[in-house]
């Protein structure tokens, strides 16, 4: 009987697919596409369904293996989906008492990983992730399902994401002489109806030319929304420290506006050095000489030629031209600014620093997904959205790891049982009588003996 049924599921199948191609006018490619593709599917989802079922089948014969875990019938055809990447699969399975651990249990799930509550495959809940990492969540349903599954879906397999995994794994530590490490924020609206400031980070070994652009040599993005400055940078310098063998280190360049939690940095980096990068730097010379222009080539060569007296004295002469006090109290926190971070800006005529981007960093690693549309988060989502950008942005894949709560890890792990299914015979005897068709026994090379030697030899293994 269940040979029959297999062999009804890949009758019907093929029945299809020569039904589709007997129409009278030539399909266009695009209908043979699409019609194709949802022929397809709908027949895994069938032998997928079939398979599972007399897996569980199987399982209820093999008394031998049951007894030894102490596994007794409850009652059978308990009902399951699970929304898979070819769609959603119903099947039927049998629940169990396991007299071993007092409790009931269905060994089918078990064997197959799936957690209690599992709705959604770990694969299709991985692509889910991915492609949320880049648009929004409808897109990413509507991209990986088909709008099948909701938004919301998607954000709860946002907020359910393990961060303590989203860390990018390198073989062994890399050697490195110079690091460079550039700091910024992005400015974040939460659904409360406040900004936030949400710090990245980027870790890299220098940069090189990539036609017109500069690109960075390894790059690792951390972000440190909801921890304090030292909380961070502690995390910053365990990261490095996993990653480069510290003895190799011999400069570590901070690359960054000056905010106070950027120069803390250098309390737990020993070998570092504070730079003011050139967009900050240029920004603020060009908005505090909006009205003086002619005043820019002299501050230009003041810090060109390190000479501090020279710029005081140009900035008081900005103050003396300055129309009103809000022009005055702009030139004195350009001022102040200025001589706060003279060496880190300096330090540039002395050293080579490299060139660095943190505002480029931060358009593409937050930016680009967090604040550049209108849109509010939740400090959760934010907190994972941000987390799940800077792995992705450093190279990382998504994994079934990382997309399962930490209260769910390894919990099918130590509970699967290995069971004797015996399905080689069914499925073996309707391959050969499916080889007994007749464009197969021709040998003639068609796409129609293409497409059914293919599902003859596919395997299907448990």
């Amino acid at each position: 009987m269940n040979k029959v049924i297999l062999l009804q599921i890949v009758s019907n199948f093929i029945s299809e697919i020569l039904k589709f191609f007997c129409s009278s006018h030539v399909r266009t490619l695009a209908e043979i596409e699409d019609e194709l593709f949802r022929m397809t599917k709908a027949f895994i989802r069938e032998i997928v369904k079939a398979y599972l079922e007399l897996a569980d089948e199987a399982i209820l014969k093999d008394k031998t293996s049951r007894k030894q875990r102490g596994l007794v019938v409850e009652r059978r055809d308990d009902k399951r989906s699970v929304y898979t990447i070819f769609g959603d699969i119903s099947f039927d399975r049998t629940y169990y008492f396991d007299k071993s651990h007092d409790k009931y249990v269905y060994p089918l799930d078990e064997a197959l990983g799936l957690d209690k509550y599992e709705r959604i495959s770990k694969t299709v809940t991985v692509k889910l992730v991915e492609t949320a990492g880049q648009v929004s969540y409808a897109k990413s349903s509507s991209n990986v399902t088909s709008g099948e599954l909701s938004k919301q879906t998607v954000k709860n397999k946002i907020h359910s994401l393990n961060l303590e995994a989203l860390k990018t794994k390198i073989p062994e530590k890399r050697s490195a002489h110079v690091l460079h490490i550039d700091a910024d924020e992005d400015h974040v609206s939460l659904q409360e109806g406040r900004n936030v400031n949400l710090p990245l980070i980027c870790i890299y070994e220098g940069t090189f030319k990539d036609g017109s652009k500069n690109r960075c040599i390894n790059p690792i993005y951390m972000s440190g929304y909801g921890k304090d400055a030292d909380e961070f940078w502690l995390e910053v310098t365990d990261r490095i420290y996993d990653l480069y063998d510290p003895e190799d280190i011999k400069d570590i360049y901070i690359h960054g506006d000056g905010a106070n939690w950027i120069r803390q940095g250098i309390n737990w980096l020993p070998e570092s050095k504070l730079v003011l990068d050139k967009f900050h730097l240029n920004k603020a010379i060009l908005e505090s000489t909006a009205r003086q222009p002619e005043k820019r080539r002299y501050i230009y060569r003041a810090i060109n030629t390190n000479d501090l007296n020279s710029f005081k004295k140009i900035s008081f002469e900005m103050l003396n031209d300055a129309l009103d006090e809000k022009e005055r109290r702009r030139i004195k926190d350009f001022r102040r600014y200025i001589t706060n971070n003279w060496q880190s800006i300096t330090i540039r005529n002395e050293e080579d620093c490299g060139s660095s981007s943190p505002e480029g960093h931060v358009s593409h690693v937050l930016s680009s997904r967090l604040s550049s549309r209108p849109m509010a988060w939740s400090r959760k989502g934010l907190k994972a959205m941000s987390a799940l950008r800077a792995y992705i942005c450093s190279g990382g894949m998504v994994t079934s790891e990382q997309v399962k709560k930490k209260d769910q890890e390894g919990e099918n792990a130590d509970k699967r049982h290995k069971f004797t299914l015996n399905l080689g015979d069914i499925f073996g005897s309707v391959a050969s009588e499916l080889g007994c068709i007749t464009v197969l026994k021709t040998g003639k090379v068609t796409p129609l003996y293409t497409s059914l030697k293919g599902i003859c030899h596919s395997g299907f293994d448990f």
